[in-house]
């Protein structure tokens, strides 16, 4: 779909209908997220949409290609640019009737992994790091695997010492075994599930006792790689929303901690029915960008990340420490190169995404080969799990 009269601009502001929830127009009064980098681990940005240009700054490439500035996107699903939409979009689009992110003057930091919604853990936490070391305050990761691997959990490791906010989303196999995933159950990482616009816990994300907030996962309506626009379903869509409230926050707040940052957007998450504490579905509840930017000081608490205690807000059970215990412990010593193995997917089998534009003829992989390198390009013929 493209935005060219009036009638198509109200379809995209009725499409956006997570902005309309967060009381978009309020927030953008307060914050917008200037001068944040958004790092968006994933296939590449399309740096020239007319929503998304001079949003995108240049990145990096781990697919083998060592000019690749992560600039493009040639995914059969625009997911990396779909999430870069969500997050910056500017509305700029045919005389200023295109979509809007949540945090438009935000600017996004693009690393590929992906040209087909599978990549090494090698890349992954290549990338992650990448992003620490280029100062991206907030890191979206909109993709994940069933197996902690150790080198991914350095890198997750390596950014949060950064002082990143780092955000993955729980995955979308909820209907289907419902497998912790990684990175967005390792201690420290926003573990993202999804909600529907009736704010109801949409059944096919995944959950457990890591997930941390829930936000917007279905209809969610962003920028394609042609100039046009998609609309589709998935976690992968909610973490965006988080990263971007996150930006928000960092943007308004400068002076707050990654663990402030966080620790405003799970005091302020409100749950459905006006429930209280965590629980597997919501986390601490869903997103309140508004009331995260307008909560008193004491909010804030200390400059560390909450996610890593056994009690991230002092008031309940902890249910996360147990659950990574019995990984460290009980599964250390089998993980080793089989962990290094799995393949990294972000979407779930038949997928319920909606195309808005034409389908296009399938792209060919850049650079020289598939760009695979280390133990993990043996694992082609591995069984894959989907993830976010």
């Amino acid at each position: 779909m493209a935005a060219g009269s009036p009638a198509d601009a109200v379809v995209i502001r009725q499409s956006e209908w997570p902005l309309t929830q967060f009381h978009a127009d309020r927030i953008w009064h307060i914050s917008r997220g200037q001068g944040v980098t958004v790092a968006v681990i994933d296939s590449g940005v399309d740096a020239s949409h007319p929503d998304l240009k001079g949003q995108v700054l240049q990145g990096t490439g781990f697919i083998g290609d060592s000019t690749d500035k992560g600039q493009t996107d040639v995914s059969g699903d625009s997911h990396g640019t779909a999430i870069a939409g969500i997050i910056v979009g500017t509305g700029r689009a045919d005389h200023g009737n295109g979509m809007t992110g949540l945090a438009p003057k935000s600017t996004v930091l693009p690393i590929r992994v992906t040209t087909n919604a599978a990549a090494e853990p090698t890349s992954l936490a290549e990338g992650i790091k990448y992003a620490a070391d280029h100062h991206a305050q907030v890191i979206n990761i909109s993709s994940g695997m069933t197996t902690p691997d150790p080198l991914l959990r350095e890198a997750v490791d390596y950014a949060l010492g950064k002082d990143a906010v780092v955000v993955a989303s729980a995955g979308n196999d909820g209907q289907d075994g419902n497998p912790a995933m990684y990175p967005a159950a390792f201690p420290g990482v926003i573990d993202v599930t999804g909600t529907d616009s009736g704010q109801r816990f949409w059944p096919h994300s995944e959950s457990g006792p890591s997930s941390t907030l829930a936000a917007p996962a279905v209809d969610i309506y962003s920028t394609n790689n042609r100039g046009q626009y998609v609309k589709a379903d998935g976690t992968s869509y909610a973490a965006a929303y988080v990263s971007a409230a996150a930006a928000l926050v960092r943007s308004a707040f400068p002076h707050l901690s990654a663990g402030q940052t966080i620790r405003r957007l799970i005091e302020t998450a409100r749950k459905p029915g006006g429930g209280k504490g965590h629980d597997d579905q919501y986390g601490y509840g869903v997103i309140d960008p508004l009331a995260a930017l307008q909560a008193p000081a004491s909010t804030n608490g200390a400059t560390v990340n909450p996610l890593l205690s056994d009690h991230p807000l002092g008031s309940h059970p902890g249910t996360r420490t147990g659950w990574f215990a019995g990984i460290g412990v009980g599964g250390a010593a089998g993980l080793g190169a089989a962990a290094v193995a799995w393949i990294v997917i972000r979407r779930r089998k038949g997928q319920r995404g909606k195309r808005t534009s034409p389908p296009k003829t399938p792209p060919k992989r850049p650079g020289h080969g598939p760009g695979r390198s280390g133990t993990a390009g043996k694992s082609a013929k591995r069984k894959q799990r989907n993830g976010a």
